[in-house]
Formats: structure tokens, sequence, C-alpha cells
């Protein structure tokens, strides 16, 4: 019987360590891979391509819509000039259905609200106002507005808790004196409307801290404050 020869034995292959076989190695494997998911390629492919016309037709059709929404509440702003206040009404109406969520929805729920209480319709001005004025945190100067013009339309509606609440809430939150102090002097008023006499010292005395010693204004407050005390309300 013959033997086989040791040397006849097929030796193992090492893998190669050229870099240039590497290479050619990858693409072989990146080639067979696209071949055998060339369906889930063309795929991602055609779902890439549809987000990227979708994301610049969204970009095209929101900067549309902005520049509408703007010249429309222009158009607003001019018929409020010439007086036109159903006019302007309706005009927001309109928008607020059109426009809600660009920039100008904050600008129009205050327009439109503070028309409707012009016109003695509070309830109107509040659920137009209530999105922008009720929120617990206020930020901005359209915000504060909203939330001081809600506050009278709850007057109106005879809900003084919340009318309350609203311009405490303002004074708490506002940054801005002026601000605070219109809020103070309305939370004020209400509670000596409701008898609370005491309570609306302490409010208009907040007041005068916003103030410089030496401002004229302060007078105003200190004279409320002294016409409660008195009228027999003691601090």
């Amino acid at each position: 019987m013959s033997k086989r020869h040791p040397g006849s034995r097929r030796a193992h292959q090492e893998p190669s360590a050229d870099p240039d076989d590497i290479f050619l190695a990858r693409v072989l494997a990146i080639g067979n891979w696209v071949s055998a998911k060339q369906q889930l390629v063309t795929i991602l492919g055609i779902v890439l391509a549809i987000a990227i016309a979708g994301g610049v037709y969204y970009k095209g059709y929101s900067e549309t819509l902005v520049e509408q929404a703007s010249e429309q509440i222009e158009s607003v702003h001019q018929s409020i000039m010439l007086q036109d206040t159903e006019g302007a009404k309706n005009e927001l109406i309109i928008f607020l259905e059109r426009f809600s969520g660009t920039v100008y929805e904050g600008e129009a729920r205050l327009l439109l609200g503070d028309l409707y209480l012009q016109s003695a319709d509070p309830q109107q001005a509040r659920q137009v106002l209530e999105p922008l004025g009720s929120s617990p945190s206020p930020r901005n100067p359209i915000e504060f507005q909203g939330a001081a013009l809600l506050g009278v339309a709850y007057e109106g509606e005879g809900r003084l808790d919340d009318a309350e609440a609203t311009y405490l809430r303002i004074a708490e939150r506002s940054e801005m004196d002026f601000q605070i102090r219109n809020a103070l002097s309305s939370a004020a008023r209400i509670k000596v409307s409701r008898g609370d006499g005491e309570g609306g010292i302490l409010l208009y005395q907040r007041a005068l801290d916003t103030f410089e010693a030496s401002d004229p204004a302060r007078g105003i407050y200190e004279l409320r404050i002294q016409e409660l005390m008195m009228a027999g309300v003691s601090q």
C-alpha cells in the first residue's frame, strides 16, 4: 500500500494581510450583501427620497403660510385703524381657522379678545384668550398681555376668583414693574369689592414696593391705602 507523502497534505491557508487584498475582500463582501439585499436597498432609497422631498415641501409650505399670515394680520390692523370693528372680528376669526400654530396666532388672539371686550362680550373674549393667557407660567409679552385681558374677561363674567388668581399670577411671574403694579392693583380692587379691605391694602403696599422712593406715581397707591384706612380697615 502506498503511503501519502506528508508534503502532499494541503496546508491551511491563513488570511492575507496584504492591504489590497483586504480592501478587495471588503468590496466583494459589500457587493454580495447589496446583491442579497437589493430589494431592501431599493425600498430604503425610495423612502429616503420621499422624506427629503417631503421636508423640502413642508419647509416651502411653512414659509408661504407665515407670509400669508403676516399679510392677513396687517389687513386686520388696517381694519382696526379704520374702526371697522366687525370687519376686523370676522377677519380674525377666519385668521385663527387658517393660521393657528403660526407665530402670529398669539397676536390674533390678543386683538380679537380685546375687540370682544370693547363690545362688552366677555364670554367670547374668554374663549379666545384662554389658550393664550391661562398658562401657569407666562413667558413672553404676548402671553402676559393675554393674561391681563383674560382677567378682565373673567371679571366681566363675574368669575372674581379666577380673575384675582390670574392677576396674582402675572404679578408673580412678570419682570416688568408696570405689569406687576397693574396686576396687583386689579387684584387689590377685587379684594376690596368683596369686603377684604385688609387684603387690598397688602396688595397696594406690594405695588408701592416696586417704585423708587422719590417717584411721584407712588401717591396714587398711597392715597388708596389711606382711603381704606380711613374707612376703618386696619393693617
